[in-house]
């Protein structure tokens, strides 16, 4: 159930305010809006004041704006229509949904960052407050002890032969005491993700010449909180850092598609972003708090793309009617539009049946939890 209930409200208030920076660039601008809806129909209710209908909708994920003439409808005599206006201001509507998913990170982070969140820690971090967390591993070298047992990057240490350990420098040095002593192996255990895993480890030689190691390295975190103006700042600078790290990834994994490599076994599809909401929320609000600020990034780069269906893949029309000097055939785009919005559930499609085989039984529970 919390797995169900933190995805819903998550990416529900990420669509919404995606939805919201349509609908309130449409009004300022002058257009039409006929409907702005809190969730997906069917209607629970719904009122009309200055021509616009607002709904309340029973499926709880987001919402959705209905501009008029917004799917090419033509009234050469209607001002107010979306279809009849200048390519800046299509430009700047449909620019502005994902505009307000990157202000929601910025602000989501500067939030974070003045009640705490958690950071790598170093002697030049300034900030307002530092409570200490734990050791958090950063790296985890190939076909190492620690690569072959299951250890993943982002694992927190709890305890090494059950001696709790507080820092990396500590972690090392226990590391190398029990390599000498325990001849059978070291056991490590770790909180993934809210979830504690055990290992045992027997340390190996790597490289030639070299003694017996782990294969890990690691990080010192923390939570840590800043004053309001050093949270403003470390907040736009966060969201303008994911930005550019989701661009990359998206790039890399269009080169991946177009290169015959396939999709990246790290991306997830609805059913993958549901379980990892649900272990997110385990850990604690303040995570899941970064990751809807993580999750917003990704929702705003997403639509930009310029793909049919997509915002992006409408600007991209928009851009062409600008260099042709005339408009689209309406019948033209809209089988443009429907065809990439095929091809994009096709790929949600995939990605979700192949996140139901990774995560396997634990969909299964968070279905039965529902019900």
């Amino acid at each position: 159930m919390l797995t169900f209930i933190t995805f819903v409200l998550v990416l529900g208030f990420l669509v919404l305010v995606h939805e919201l920076g349509h609908f309130i660039t449409a009004i300022k601008l002058g257009i039409d809006v006929e409907e702005f809806g809190i969730g997906f129909p069917p209607k629970i209710f719904s009122i009309k004041r200055k021509g616009i209908k607002y709904s309340i909708n029973l499926i709880p994920l987001g919402g959705f704006v209905k501009i008029k003439g917004e799917n090419g409808e033509e009234d050469e005599n209607d001002k107010n229509s979306f279809v009849n206006q200048k390519a800046w201001k299509k430009s700047v509507i449909l620019s502005a949904g994902v505009i307000m998913n990157f202000i929601a990170a910025f602000v989501l982070l500067s939030i974070g960052f003045y009640l705490g969140l958690p950071q790598a820690i170093d002697r030049d971090l300034e900030a307002k407050d530092i409570e200490y967390k734990g050791v958090v591993i950063m790296e985890v070298m190939e076909e190492s002890p620690a690569y072959n047992n299951g250890i993943m990057i982002g694992d927190k240490i709890l305890t090494i032969n059950d001696i709790e350990v507080d820092r990396a420098d500590n972690v090392y040095s226990t590391i190398a005491s029990n390599i000498e002593e325990n001849e059978e192996g070291i056991k490590i255990v770790v909180d993934r993700r809210g979830e504690e895993k055990e290992f045992n480890i027997i340390p190996n030689i790597i490289e030639d010449g070299s003694d017996p190691v782990v294969g890990i390295g690691l990080i010192d975190t923390g939570i840590v909180s800043y004053g309001i103006f050093s949270s403003i700042v470390h907040g736009f600078k966060t969201t303008l850092l994911m930005i550019k790290s989701v661009v990359i990834a998206f790039g890399q994994l269009f080169g991946n598609l177009f290169t015959g490599k396939g999709l990246a076994k790290e991306l997830s599809g609805p059913v993958g972003v549901a379980m990892i909401a649900g272990q997110v929320a385990k850990m604690g609000w303040i995570y899941v708090l970064q990751f809807a600020a993580v999750l917003s990034v990704n929702l705003g780069i997403l639509n930009i793309l310029p793909f049919p269906a997509l915002d992006g893949g409408r600007l991209l029309f928009v851009g062409i009617e600008k260099i042709r000097g005339k408009k689209m055939s309406p019948k033209v785009e809209a089988i443009i539009h429907n065809s990439g919005f095929l091809l994009l559930m096709l790929l949600v499609v995939m990605v979700t049946f192949r996140d139901v085989v990774k995560y396997g039984a634990g969909v299964w529970n968070a279905i039965k939890n529902i019900f």
